[in-house]
Order: C-alpha cells, then sequence, then structure tokens
C-alpha cells in the first residue's frame, strides 16, 4: 500500500485519497510528541456503514514499531474497533 502525500495544501483545500478499498476520502495527518507519535484521519468512509478511521503510529524503544488503528463509526449506536500491531525489528543474518 502506498500513501501519496499532497505537497501543500492552500487554505482550506481538502486533502482527498484513494483507500485500498478504492473510496475516496479526506485526510489529515501531522507529527506530535516532537516527532514521536504520527498521527492520521481517512474521514468520509462509507465501506462498514460509514465512519473514520484514527491511526497512531510510533517507537516503542529502538526495535518495535506500534501501528494502533481505530475505527469510529458514524453511528453513535455502534462500538469503535480497535486493532494494534508490532513489528519487531529482526537483526540481520
Amino acid at each position: 500500500r502506498t500513501l501519496k502525500t499532497v505537497a501543500a495544501i492552500q487554505n482550506d483545500e481538502e486533502a482527498i485519497i484513494e483507500t485500498a478499498d478504492g473510496e475516496r476520502v479526506k485526510c489529515e495527518a501531522w507529527w506530535e510528541n516532537r516527532g514521536q507519535l504520527h498521527r492520521s484521519w481517512l474521514r468520509g468512509v462509507e465501506k462498514y456503514g460509514g465512519g473514520s478511521f484514527e491511526s497512531k503510529r510510533y517507537l516503542e524503544g529502538n526495535d518495535i514499531l506500534v501501528c494502533e488503528s481505530i475505527f469510529h463509526p458514524d453511528d453513535q449506536s455502534r462500538e469503535k474497533a480497535a486493532v494494534t500491531w508490532r513489528f519487531e525489528r529482526q537483526a540481520k543474518s
């Protein structure tokens, strides 16, 4: 999967990307905690009943990349769905 970045957004323009499911959605991404946490949102998702994806990516120590993904459904009566992946760096053999 490849995310193409938007070089510059002017004034009130919105960044639009195509998801892996082929949907065109609004996207936002930024760094927090002095560059230690990357956060992004995909808004306007229609699949899964409609909602938004929030993602957080950060390092645990020097060898583990953590990726948290939370689906926020538009329907407030539904619960959020979340998954967390941990990728560990392997020593070169």
